[in-house]
C-alpha cells in the first residue's frame, strides 16, 4: 500500500507540474514572433510591390528607374510569409494567402507583358523609315499594358493579409495575457498545496517519532536472553540462506563456465557480418558526400536574392545526374541491405550477450509470471555449441504462465538439456521437449533424450548431492540435487523415467501458482 500511495503522489506530483509547464508554454511569446516574422516578410512584399511599380513608371516615362527584382524573388518572399503565417494556425490569415499569391503572380505576368510591349515599340521606332500605324497600335499596347500591369490587386491583397495579421496579433497578444493570469493563479495554487504537503509531512513525522520513542521503549523492558538469542537465530538463518545461494550460483557459473568456448564462435560469426556491411558502407561514403555538397550548393544558390538561371539550371542538372547514378546503380538499396545486415548481426550479439546476462545473475528479485517457453528457448542458445549436430524436436503445447523465480527455474531447464546432450551420440543424438498442462493447475515439462539411459540400482541416487556416475573432474554431482531443491522450492517435483539403452525422460511439474510459503 505504501507504494502504491508513493505512486500515486508521483503521478499528482507529475500532472500538477505538467499543468504549470504547460500554462507557462502558452504564456510564452510563440506566437507574438510569428506574427512578428509574418508582418516582416509581408513588409518586404509591400516593398517588391513598390518596386515594380516604379519600374512601370520609369519604363513607360523612358527613364531609369529602381532596378527589377529577380523573377523568383517574389515567390521566395511570399514562401516566407506562408511559412510564418502557417506557424499561427489563424485560420483568416491562411484564407488570405491564396489571393494573394494569385495577384502576385498576376502582376508579375502583367509587368512581363509591358516589358515586352515596350521592346516592340522601341524596336519599331527605331525602324526607317517609321510606320505610323503600327507605331500607334504598339503605343496602345503598352498604354493597355501598363493600366492592366498598375492596376493588379497586389495593393488591396497585401492590405487586407495586414490586417488579419494584426487581428492575429491582437488575439495572440490577449491569449498571452490571459494564459499568464491562469499561470499567477496556478503558481498560486501550488505554492498552498506546497505549503500543506510540507505540513502534513511534519506531522506525520512527529507521529512516527512518537510511536518510535514507544517502540524503543517496550523492547528495552525484554530480557536480553531473548533479544540475544533472537540475534543468533536471525544471523545463523542469514548465512544458511547466502550459502545456499551461493552454492546454487556455483553451479551456474560452472555450468556456463562449459560452454564458454562455444558462445566465443557463436559472436565472431555476427561479428563478421558487422565488420563486412560496415567496411561496404564506408566505401559509399564518398559519392553520398559529393552528393551532399553538390546539393548544399544548388541550396545556397536557391537563397541568394540574384541567383542567375543558367546556373541554377545547370546546377539542378549536377544535382540530377549525381542522384540518377546512384539510383542506377541501386547504391541505395545496397547500403540499406548493408546496414540491416549489420543490425542483424548486432542483434544476435546483444541476443548473446543478455542471455548469458541473464543465466549468470543471482536470482534475488522473487516470483513472478513467466513463460516456460521462453525460458527453454534461452537454455537451448545457451547450450546451442553443445548440441552440435543433435536434433532438438519441440513440442510446445499450450500453457498458462508460471509464477516462479525465472532464473532458477531456467538453471534447471540448462541442467536437464545438459544431461540430455551428455548422455546422447552428437551423430544420431535427439532430444524432445513437451510442454502441456497436467492438470487445471500444473504445468508438466518433459526432456526426453535417445541416450544410454540410468541404470536401475543408480536411479533412486541420481537426486542425491554430491553424486554422480561421471569421471573425477568431469562433474559435481550438484546439477540434480540442485534442479530437484529449486523446484520443490516452488511446490512441483521432478519425475524421471529411464531405460538403459533406450534414453532417459525428466518431467518437471510445477504449480501454476506456487504455496504461500514458497513464494515468500
Amino acid at each position: 500500500m505504501r507504494i502504491l500511495r508513493l505512486a500515486a503522489h508521483a503521478v499528482m506530483a507529475l500532472v500538477l507540474a505538467g499543468g504549470w509547464a504547460f500554462l507557462y508554454w502558452q504564456s510564452g511569446a510563440g506566437n507574438l514572433a510569428a506574427v512578428e516574422q509574418a508582418r516582416a516578410a509581408l513588409a518586404e512584399l509591400r516593398a517588391l510591390d513598390a518596386r515594380w511599380n516604379d519600374q512601370l513608371v520609369g519604363a513607360s516615362a523612358r527613364t531609369p528607374g529602381t532596378p527589377a527584382p529577380s523573377a523568383a524573388r517574389h515567390r521566395l518572399l511570399f514562401a516566407q510569409l506562408e511559412a510564418h503565417a502557417l506557424k499561427l494556425g489563424d485560420l483568416a490569415v491562411a484564407g488570405t494567402l491564396p489571393g494573394l499569391r494569385e495577384a502576385l503572380e498576376e502582376k508579375a505576368r502583367r509587368i512581363e507583358r509591358h516589358r515586352a510591349a515596350l521592346a516592340a515599340l522601341a524596336e519599331a521606332e527605331r525602324a526607317s523609315p517609321p510606320e505610323p500605324e503600327a507605331l500607334a497600335r504598339l503605343r496602345a499596347e503598352v498604354g493597355t499594358a501598363f493600366a492592366e500591369a498598375w492596376l493588379a490587386s497586389t495593393g488591396p491583397r497585401l492590405a487586407l493579409t495586414a490586417r488579419a495579421l494584426e487581428r492575429a496579433f491582437d488575439s495572440a497578444l490577449t491569449q498571452a495575457e490571459l494564459h499568464r493570469l491562469w499561470l499567477l493563479c496556478y503558481s498560486g495554487f501550488l505554492l498552498a498545496a506546497l505549503a500543506f504537503a510540507l505540513w502534513s509531512v511534519y506531522d506525520s513525522r512527529r507521529a512516527l517519532d512518537r510511536a518510535n520513542a514507544q517502540l524503543r521503549e517496550a523492547n528495552e523492558t525484554l530480557e536480553e536472553r531473548v533479544r540475544e538469542r533472537t540475534r543468533e537465530l536471525s544471523e545463523a538463518l542469514a548465512r544458511l540462506k547466502e550459502s545456499e545461494t551461493m552454492l546454487v550460483h556455483s553451479e551456474k557459473m560452472a555450468s556456463l563456465g562449459q560452454m564458454a568456448a562455444g558462445l566465443v564462435h557463436e559472436v565472431n560469426t555476427p561479428l563478421a557480418y558487422v565488420k563486412a556491411s560496415m567496411e561496404a558502407v564506408a566505401r559509399r561514403l564518398p559519392e553520398l558526400e559529393r552528393l551532399a555538397a553538390e546539393t548544399e550548393a544548388l541550396l545556397r544558390m536557391l537563397a541568394a536574392e540574384s541567383a542567375d538561371e543558367r546556373e541554377l539550371a545547370g546546377k539542378f542538372a549536377s544535382v540530377n545526374a549525381l542522384l540518377a547514378e546512384l539510383r542506377g546503380r541501386g547504391m541505395l538499396e545496397e547500403l540499406s541491405r548493408q546496414a540491416g545486415d549489420g543490425l542483424f548481426g548486432i542483434g544476435r550479439i546483444v541476443e548473446l550477450i543478455t542471455t548469458l546476462k541473464n543465466f549468470s545473475r543471482l536470482d534475488r528479485a522473487g516470483f513472478a509470471p513467466t513463460d516456460l517457453h521462453e525460458g527453454l528457448e534461452s537454455a537451448l542458445r545457451i547450450a546451442r555449441h553443445q548440441l552440435k549436430r543433435r536434433e532438438v524436436v519441440r513440442e510446445f503445447g499450450p500453457i498458462a504462465r508460471v509464477t516462479c523465480a525465472p532464473a532458477q527455474i531456467n538453471q534447471v531447464f540448462l541442467n536437464l538439456i545438459t544431461n540430455a546432450v551428455q548422455a546422447t551420440p552428437e551423430e544420431g543424438g535427439r532430444i524432445a521437449i513437451r510442454t502441456s498442462m497436467r492438470d487445471a493447475g500444473h504445468v508438466a515439462v518433459e526432456i526426453a533424450d535417445n541416450g544410454r539411459g540410468i541404470a536401475p540400482e543408480v536411479l533412486p541416487r541420481i537426486f542425491e548431492p554430491f553424486f554422480t556416475t561421471k569421471p573425477v573432474g568431469e562433474g559435481t554431482g550438484l546439477g540434480l540435487a540442485i534442479s530437484d531443491r529449486i523446484v520443490r522450492a516452488h511446490g512441483g517435483r521432478i519425475e524421471v523415467q529411464s531405460a538403459p539403452g533406450k534414453g532417459t525422460r525428466f518431467t518437471v511439474v510445477l504449480p501454476v501458482a506456487p504455496r504461500a510459503a514458497a513464494a515468500a
